[in-house]
């Protein structure tokens, strides 16, 4: 193998030393934070819906864990709701449950995590292009119950005014009428 090597004049040393001290100096210095407003500094508070009924907008053909009891119903953003259940099941059968049942509801599984150790799981699911996902973890109250959160973005209102009206002809093109020979 052959080495080559790069003679640096005294000038160049000099120079590249100064750019060293430069860059690193400038990494040294502190950025200063542009001050907030007061509104960006408080975050905006999540308030439960006022019922706790199921909202009409969830997937038809979502399962919910058999004696699920529901505790909360948040929007938590525009687009998204949230909905939290308690149980007394343990972690493994409910995760049996909705791997199962999601299948079963022709819903795409696009990433699941589970951490038996905490007694903690994760799915992300997409159904007709809306994605949700449902966490199980202890309830923080009593380690001995499970909480499910499902999240999921709502389904888009579409607004017939914003679409081109539908053109139904009974006439295509010049020239005669066809028309099909009797029975």
């Amino acid at each position: 193998m052959r080495r080559s090597y790069v003679l640096v004049s005294p000038q160049g040393w000099r120079l590249m030393l100064a750019v060293c001290l430069l860059a690193m100096a400038a990494c040294k210095t502190t950025l200063t934070a542009a001050p907030r407003s007061r509104a960006e500094t408080i975050p905006a508070k999540v308030i439960d819906e006022a019922t706790k009924d199921l909202p009409p907008d969830l997937y038809k053909e979502m399962p919910i864990y058999p004696g699920a009891k529901i505790e909360h119903v948040r929007k938590p953003s525009l687009t998204m709701r949230e909905i939290l259940f308690s149980t007394d099941a343990q972690l493994s059968p409910i995760v049996a449950y909705y791997k199962e049942q999601l299948k079963k509801n022709n819903f795409l599984i696009t990433s699941a995590l589970i951490m038996p150790a905490r007694k903690v799981w994760s799915c992300g699911f997409d159904k007709d292009g809306r994605p949700g996902s449902i966490m199980l973890y202890p309830t923080k109250q009593d380690k001995s119950r499970m909480t499910i959160a499902l999240m999921y973005e709502l389904p888009v209102n579409q607004n017939d005014l914003f679409f081109e009206p539908k053109e139904d002809f009974d006439v295509v093109g010049p020239g005669e009428i066809v028309r099909p020979p009797p029975n």
